[in-house]
């Protein structure tokens, strides 16, 4: 009986652990939405406006409770975001927007905050391809805009 009461304790508190982590970084995720719906609108005031919001969301994180690997992804994001809110050229937005999904996607594989899609544009990026989260999972390319709008996939649910 007492290892039963373990293990349901235990179990309690890994979930406490991860509500607590998830709730962390929601409105990191959601900033972030903003910052990507901006460049598919190809809208470069809205991504420098939206990633103002994103750095007041990253500066509220709980970095405790993150592990070493997601406070060095959380620190290239604050450092992506910095730059996508200083520039008004949205093809230097989009620059640094391929290194901030990187970062938040690490973040959210982590912590899970919300039910996300990771996408995938194989033009992007000089045709490296590169990366980006989204809440829906129809394909909408912050990489071009209106140019390539459905260019790319959903390569994941987290």
């Amino acid at each position: 009986m007492n290892a039963l009461r373990n293990s349901v304790f235990a179990l309690c508190l890994g979930l406490l652990a991860f509500a607590a982590s998830a709730q962390n970084t929601q409105p990191l995720l959601t900033a972030y939405y903003e910052v990507k719906d901006a460049l598919v609108a190809t809208n470069a005031a809205k991504a420098k406006a939206s990633a103002a919001d994103l750095l007041a969301a990253i500066g509220k994180v709980e970095v405790a409770k993150l592990s070493a690997a997601d406070k060095k992804a959380l620190a290239s994001a604050k450092t992506e975001a910095t730059h996508i809110g200083e520039s008004t050229d949205v093809e230097h937005q989009r620059e640094h927007f391929e290194g901030l999904s990187k970062a938040v996607i690490q973040l959210s594989k982590s912590t899970k905050p919300a039910k996300t899609y990771v996408q995938f544009c194989p033009m992007a990026a000089e045709g490296k391809g590169a990366y980006w989260l989204s809440d829906k999972k129809a394909v909408r390319n912050p990489y071009y805009g209106a140019k390539m709008l459905t260019c790319g996939k959903v390569t994941e649910e987290i």
